[in-house]
């Protein structure tokens, strides 16, 4: 997750529009397979449902969690989070982000 290679919003909206959904009680993930090898991920979190501090926080736990389940590569993925995401725990989030991205891996 180092290398950082920006997704544009064409690929963005393509992502979208072609890419595949799972949902949990926390997050949805949009994604779709990629030609690297590594993975770019976007954040997709209102500005009504958190302030800065909080999405910022949101953020920086799923970045925590993904770079130690390395186990994924080669994905564009759009990650949106719903609201109840502000009360998990972060052992909470971080169960739920595991399941889901086992189900990614079998995908």
């Amino acid at each position: 997750m180092n290398n950082k290679i920006k997704l544009y919003k064409q690929e963005i909206d393509n992502i979208y529009s072609s890419g595949k959904h799972l949902k949990s009680s926390y997050v949805k993930l949009i994604f779709l397979k990629n030609d690297l090898n590594i993975n770019r991920i976007v954040f997709s979190i209102k500005k009504q449902s958190a302030n800065a501090v909080q999405r910022n926080k949101i953020k920086r736990r799923i970045k925590s969690i993904i770079c130690r389940n390395e186990t994924i590569n080669g994905f564009d993925i759009v990650i949106g989070v719903f609201p109840e995401i502000k009360l998990a725990s972060f052992e909470d989030l971080q169960k739920d982000l595991k399941k889901i991205i086992a189900k990614l891996v079998i995908m």
